[in-house]
């Protein structure tokens, strides 16, 4: 791939000797100046990766085209981006595996993914990158350069219009479709940018920018879905979802009703309690979700640290109440390892070994009905930086009758 108007470029001295040049995007009689010297952006369009060029000091550069970890780490920011480790985390748990679209069937299979908080586009680019090859390719008669090169014409309206109408045709045989949401303007915007500099927009086409809060955004959807009871889905239509926001708890009900069944919801909080808040909030509602793990993420730790994060009732206070059912069925464990989809816990969750472990359970906090909360690391030591993913699977209907009874 050889570098266009637009793209950015990174520059490095030939023997490595001091760091590298981030261009902003080339234009024509555009220059970058570095310690090196000025160069001419017209000197860096057409050439490729590890191609030398010369500054106006007589200092030799070699160009790249910068990978997709560097392009998101570099590029200016509105806020904080998700960092290239977290981002390949986050798209290794959605277990995406996404296949070319062919004309007889390409609603079938459909893959769209909801990302509340678009934030700076980081995790966009890699949600798009995943789904990528599930769409048919986006030709120049589609693509944003050409809207820009037609609106730059005179008398231009009647084809812009044109490509509008093709462009339409085009993403509505989308099978891998990111939508993005965020409550700010700016934000989505910055972000928006982000996606189209990156290899000439390649991404773009895979992307919906939204703005507004998310559940609004889903109940504009859901309306202008028909109910489909039949096939056991209703409305649902996102493959998976995730709420990169500080108070995600709020969503989970109108995400998940919109999410279809095994899809994956994932929050992303920068600290423990918000992680809980969900867990309180899915167990008070009793949302059809069901943990499946929650990992801290940090610099020390390849694929994160794995915590034990449920609500539990105390034996002691169980006995207590008479009132209370049977106190085998009063136990409920929404642990990722205490419980399966049945409802049904494990040995390692009970609560004996609960009230055996008593000194090395924090408990967070207690709600109605004594429940308590009990938070801890798993296993390892503490690890620095980073924040935290729940992950929790959509269950059917019938999973969470089962579950109840």
């Amino acid at each position: 791939m050889r570098a266009a108007f637009g793209d950015r470029i990174l520059l490095r001295v030939k023997d490595n000797s001091g760091p590298p040049v981030f261009t902003k995007p080339l234009r024509p009689n555009g220059q970058t100046f570095s310690r090196w010297g000025t160069i001419a952006h017209e000197t860096l369009v057409g050439k490729g990766s590890r191609s030398v060029v010369v500054t106006d000091k007589a200092r030799e550069l070699r160009m790249h085209l910068p990978t997709l970890d560097e392009y998101v780490t570099l590029t200016p920011r509105r806020v904080t981006p998700v960092y290239p480790a977290d981002a390949n985390l986050i798209i290794s748990l959605l277990d995406l595996h996404v296949s070319p679209s062919r004309s007889s069937d390409q609603l079938d299979g459909r893959v769209e993914i909801l990302e509340a908080g678009t934030g700076h586009g980081a995790l966009t680019l890699y949600l798009a990158r995943a789904v990528h090859g599930a769409n048919p390719p986006c030709s120049m008669e589609t693509s944003e350069s050409s809207k820009a090169a037609l609106v730059a014409e005179p008398s231009s309206g009647e084809k812009v219009s044109k490509w509008a109408n093709v462009r339409e045709d085009w993403k509505s045989q989308r099978r891998g479709i990111i939508h993005t949401v965020d409550i700010s303007l700016g934000n989505s915007q910055h972000a928006q940018g982000v996606v189209e500099g990156f290899r000439q927009g390649m991404y773009t086409g895979d992307v919906d920018f939204h703005v507004g809060e998310v559940s609004d955004w889903i109940d504009r959807r859901l309306a202008m879905r028909p109910a489909l009871p039949e096939n056991g889905e209703g409305q649902s239509f996102l493959a998976h979802a995730i709420l990169d926001m500080p108070s995600s708890y709020r969503h989970l009900e109108k995400v998940s009703t919109a999410l279809r069944a095994n899809g994956v919801l994932i929050a992303f909080n920068p600290s423990m309690t918000q992680i809980i808040a969900c867990v309180e909030e899915i167990r008070k509602k009793k949302l059809q979700l069901i943990l499946d793990r929650v990992l801290e993420l940090g610099l020390s730790m390849t694929g994160g640290r794995e915590w034990d994060v449920r609500a539990f009732k105390p034996r002691a206070l169980v006995r207590k109440d008479t009132k209370t059912k049977d106190s085998a069925l009063d136990q409920e464990d929404i642990s990722c390892t205490g419980s399966n989809e049945d409802g049904e816990a494990s040995s390692a969750s009970s609560a004996d070994a609960e009230a055996q472990n008593a000194d090395h359970v924090q408990a967070y906090s207690e709600t109605e009905n004594n429940w308590a909360m009990i938070c801890r690391p798993k296993v390892g030591n503490r690890i620095i930086g980073g924040g935290f993913l729940g992950v929790w699977r959509k269950m059917r209907n019938t999973e969470r009758a089962v579950s109840n009874s």
